[in-house]
C-alpha cells in the first residue's frame, strides 16, 4: 500500500458529516487495504478506522 492510498483512506474517518454510503464506501476500501496489510499496526489501525466510518455510517443513516 502506498503512502497516498494510505493518507486517502485515513482522510476518510477524519471526515465527519459525509452520508452514510460514503462511510461504507470507506469502510469497504479500508477492508480491502487491510486485507493487502503487512504491519500488525497498520491492521489495527484499518481496524479501528473501519469501526469509526460504520459508527458514523450508522449516525447519518439515523440522522436522515
Amino acid at each position: 500500500m502506498d503512502a497516498e492510498t494510505f493518507n486517502e483512506i485515513s482522510d476518510w474517518g477524519a471526515t465527519e458529516g459525509m452520508p452514510a454510503a460514503r462511510y461504507h464506501a470507506a469502510a469497504a476500501r479500508a477492508r480491502r487495504l487491510q486485507g493487502e496489510a503487512t504491519t500488525p499496526r497498520l491492521k489495527e489501525y484499518l481496524r479501528e478506522l473501519i469501526a469509526k466510518c460504520e459508527r458514523l455510517a450508522a449516525e447519518a443513516a439515523s440522522a436522515s
